[in-house]
């Protein structure tokens, strides 16, 4: 099949779509997020920015700018295209009205497609995980349940396995 709408393979596309599954979450509960806390990603080019999220009526608390640090990120079963994300409480740049405790707090312990960590720089994305211990994503299913508007916020040149670099830098120590 040609190239529909920029799409090179259609049939791929949805056959791909088709194989979407909602992920569950494990493990104990976390303290949800708010709407100082968790944020709709959106970028512009190759920089970064926040939005108040869909999940919350009040939308005129005023949005923090995207600095440079550890974000936690979640795909909401019920927002498949959209990337939901808070700043990680390590994250100094941010104070502890808009830090979330984990994934589960910017899902707000619902069903999710993908999670995991985002690092960013500059407003730019730096690196991008699979890293959840809520929802433990496989890292294989980045390719199936990620919607072409999520592939374009979370690039895969810019995916890093956490487990995979672990393995190389200890079979590099022992070696």
């Amino acid at each position: 099949m040609g190239l529909v709408m920029g799409y090179p393979d259609l049939e791929k596309l949805f056959s791909d779509l088709g194989k979407i599954t909602a992920l569950k979450m494990q493990g104990a509960s976390q303290l949800p997020g708010n709407e100082r806390s968790v944020f709709l990603l959106e970028k512009n080019n190759e920089y970064y920015y926040l939005l108040p999220s869909p999940l919350f009526d009040d939308v005129s608390v005023g949005l923090p700018q995207l600095v440079d640090g550890l974000f936690f990120y979640a795909i909401l079963a019920d927002h498949p295209q959209q990337v939901m994300v808070g700043p990680s409480r390590g994250n100094a740049n941010y104070n502890w009205q808009q830090v979330v405790r984990g994934h589960a707090s910017v899902s707000l312990e619902g069903d999710v497609l993908y999670a995991g960590d985002l690092t960013f720089c500059e407003f730019k994305l730096v690196q991008w995980t699979h890293f959840s211990g809520h929802y433990l994503p496989d890292v294989e299913l980045r390719h199936t349940q990620l919607t072409p508007n999520v592939k374009r916020l979370l690039p895969e040149r810019l995916f890093v396995d956490p487990f995979q670099a672990m393995h190389r830098r200890r079979q590099a120590r022992f070696s």
